[in-house]
């Protein structure tokens, strides 16, 4: 057993037998005690939860909020799991209710019967349940019910029950030690495959960095490679040195080592014309290698600061190395090239030595980055500051107006799950980064996910005066899949949709299954894509070209990740768009397990 592997059995002996010691104690001595407590703040905190609901519900009633006050029981009734949570009118039409399908009234009339109601409560073994009265002046009056879930693991804790207890922590801790260890394992993992890039010849310097948040494994490797490439040039450097100093004829081996480099290699004398260069040096430089040889260097590199640089460098010995980045334009194709002059001794002379490597996937990547955090700081701030705005508001306005402090309650929740979707993109990025981007399979219901993703966005939507319609199947498919995830995925899509439909627009959403797929199109008559950028979209930061789409502001993440989220369960983001008439983007699920 490697000494990785002993290390890792004997952590989880030790943590196994911590907790069998831990959890057989204190589980038989507390367990009465406990599902007392537990019933008792289990019922306080519906008892607590209802009574602030009702108040919410009255002020949204008299405010005429029908859709904010049905999204408020909705969220309730899932944030609590509560079995049933409803609004009746006395004439027994249910006016909201956790359950969209249980709705049997669909708009909100002017006045309606008034009975006075009082507080009531029943226990029982199925769960407890509530009735809150409501009572709206000028209109009528109204139930709030409210039903909890029993908790089946109060009514006994048999030794059968407690020694499962047992297992499943154990086992949890096993599997938390796993994870941990599966983690700092994979920067091992990842290097293994970069050095079998390197026996295949694969020497690019870009591609066999780690993600530094792989852990100190990763950073350590960087370093390496980052030392490993400087030794490179400097062992070039140098051997171009004793090569121009050593032999008056030099060229041979001048040329043999120039080749070998992986940069552009130019070498000067003191006239500014070039003596030497390699291939590389003339691919960047858009020139045969023949003809660079004996040219001036003036007629070949343009830019004042590099031949200042070499002409410094020809005549003074201790001249410092000089780097000057420049852009090139090369058949329409954008480069930076980092253009490196050092001085080096030719026989009684100085010589210069160029040199130039190609950094525009560097320069990409940081403006890139840039622009992200530029705009992930506007999606943070714009929330923030509506959120200290409408608490002021709530503040200012507690007693005075309820409807008012209601509202504002409600754009603050709002606000609060933007801002929570836009931290979770960025996670999504950093692990996808770092290749933990991981599923957590559980039952999801297809309907309800969607049903709330219309209930988040219908306000922005009525803002923009957009039609949004869900047109869905009267059932769809329980998936096996990662809740959180799916619904981040379509908020991307539909969110995307709004953000580049103009005022007047419509936006549909459909819903299909088949041949053991799911098939989820949203569809807008928003700008439209064009062909060439079609697939573009989905990389990570990009932009689209066209004008209109420039002045939205955006991440550029929405997109890539709703495909990556698809395709870490099997399925796919597919868009087909027509220039000036709108997208439809189809996300494809497979209903059962899908990929791992």
């Amino acid at each position: 057993m490697l000494r990785g592997d002993s290390l890792f059995a004997v952590t989880i002996f030790a943590v196994v037998g911590v907790f069998l010691f831990n959890l057989v104690a204190s589980l038989w001595h507390n367990a009465a005690f406990e599902k007392n407590v537990k019933e008792k703040a289990s019922v306080q905190r519906v008892q607590a939860v209802g009574a602030m609901l009702a108040k919410a519900a009255e002020s949204l009633i008299a405010a005429n909020e029908l859709s904010m006050l049905r999204r408020t029981i909705a969220e309730t009734g899932v944030d609590y799991d509560l079995r049933a949570c409803r609004i009746v009118l006395p004439s027994g039409e249910v006016l909201a209710d956790a359950d969209p399908g249980g709705i049997t009234l669909i708009d909100l009339p002017p006045t309606w019967e008034s009975r006075p109601g009082v507080y009531s409560e029943h226990f029982a073994r199925t769960g407890a349940q509530f009735a809150f009265p409501l009572n709206v002046p000028g209109r009528g009056s109204a139930m709030l019910d409210i039903a909890a879930k029993a908790d089946d693991r109060m009514d006994t804790l048999a030794p059968q029950t407690a020694q499962m207890a047992i297992a499943c922590l154990a086992l949890a801790s096993m599997l938390l030690v796993h994870r941990h260890a599966r983690f700092r394992l994979k920067a091992i993992g990842a290097i293994h495959e970069i050095l079998l890039a390197l026996k295949d010849g694969n020497a690019d310097l870009a591609t066999l960095e780690l993600d530094p948040s792989l852990g100190s494994e990763a950073v350590a490797w960087n370093k390496l490679l980052s030392e490993r490439q400087n030794m490179q040039i400097r062992t070039t450097i140098q051997q171009v040195r004793e090569a121009v100093h050593d032999h008056a004829d030099a060229e041979p081996t001048l040329r043999a080592v120039f080749d070998t480099a992986p940069s552009g290699l130019i070498l000067v004398n003191e006239n500014l014309t070039i003596e030497h260069a390699n291939s590389a040096a003339a691919v960047f430089l858009q020139a045969e290698r023949d003809q660079l040889i004996r040219s001036d260097l003036p007629a070949v590199i343009k830019d004042p600061r590099i031949l200042a640089a070499v002409r410094e460098a020809t005549r003074n010995p201790a001249a410092r190395r000089v780097t000057i980045e420049t852009d090139q334009n090369a058949c329409g194709t954008a480069a930076v090239l980092r253009f490196t002059v050092s001085s080096i001794r030719h026989k009684d002379s100085q010589v210069g030595l160029i040199t130039i490597d190609d950094v525009t996937q560097q320069r990409v990547a940081t403006a890139a980055m840039n622009s992200f955090l530029a705009k992930a700081t506007h999606e943070l701030r714009t929330p923030l500051t509506n959120i200290r705005l409408f608490v002021e508001e709530a503040l200012d306005r507690c007693e005075k107006d309820p409807a008012g402090t209601s509202k504002a309650l409600n754009i603050i929740n709002d606000e609060t799950q933007r801002l929570d979707r836009t931290v979770a993109e960025v996670l999504s990025i950093s692990q996808i980064e770092a290749g933990s981007f991981e599923a957590r399979r559980d039952d999801v219901h297809l309907d309800k996910v969607l049903w709330q993703i219309q209930a988040d966005h219908e306000a922005q939507a009525k803002e923009k005066r957009i039609a949004l319609e869900f047109d869905l199947p009267p059932k769809l498919p329980v998936l096996q899949a990662d809740r959180d995830k799916i619904a981040l995925a379509l908020h991307n899509l539909v969110g995307n949709a709004l953000k580049y439909t103009p005022e007047g627009g419509r936006i549909l959403v459909t819903a299909s299954a088949e041949k053991g797929m799911v098939h989820i199109a949203v569809s807008d008559t928003g700008l439209g894509i064009a062909l060439d950028e079609v697939e573009k979209v989905f990389e990570k930061f990009y932009r689209s070209r066209d004008p209109r789409a420039a002045k939205i502001i955006g991440s550029g993440l929405g997109l890539p990740i709703a495909r990556e989220v698809a395709r870490l369960h099997g399925g796919d983001v597919t868009l087909e768009s027509e220039l000036g008439k709108g997208s439809t983007f189809t996300l494809t699920l497979p209903i059962g397990a899908g990929a791992a």
